[in-house]
């Protein structure tokens, strides 16, 4: 049996299932930061653009690592080189003096606006083999998941130790 044919047999069972899941994210990561390097963007870099974009142009460090599930030293290293390449500029707090938010600068707005067709049409190639239903349902799926995952990852301090 080749590779090919094990990966269409279908596990049913709930590592099989997981195992799927994981393994469809992996291909879809990897396909994103294919199609994105043609860009010169990288997943990380899209997503924190993603969701500044979302919240007005602006949010925390801490906001953003939140948003993106990454820990808060992958996205500050990111922020640095985005800052250097004048797609973002830090400002202090308005209400913090302790806290800095990352604004998206007029170039990385500009940024920003060329990459959400191609975005678009990456989500359509993707998404091509489903049905309106189909995607429907996925992302309804996709959502419960998620929703039943977050509390059990807030009540860990990030190393998976139980919080006190």
């Amino acid at each position: 049996m080749t590779i090919s044919e094990t990966n269409r047999r279908t596990d049913k069972t709930p590592l099989g299932t997981l195992l799927s899941i994981l393994m469809s994210f992996e291909v879809l990561a990897r396909l994103l930061e294919v199609e994105l390097r043609r860009y010169n963007a990288t997943l990380i870099r899209f997503n924190i653009m993603s969701t500044l974009f979302k919240n007005g142009g602006e949010m925390t460090p801490s906001e953003i690592a939140e948003s993106v599930f990454r820990e808060k030293n992958s996205i500050t290293a990111a922020i640095n080189i985005m800052e250097k390449q004048g797609i973002v500029r830090r400002e202090p707090s308005p209400n913090d003096r302790r806290s800095v938010k990352v604004v998206i600068t007029d170039r990385g707005w500009k940024e920003a606006n060329q990459l959400n067709p191609v975005a678009q049409e990456i989500s359509r190639g993707v998404l091509s083999c489903m049905d309106k239903e189909q995607i429907e349902n996925l992302v309804e799926i996709m959502r419960t998941l998620r929703e039943s995952l977050l509390p059990r990852l807030a009540r860990t301090a990030g190393n998976g130790k139980i919080r006190e």
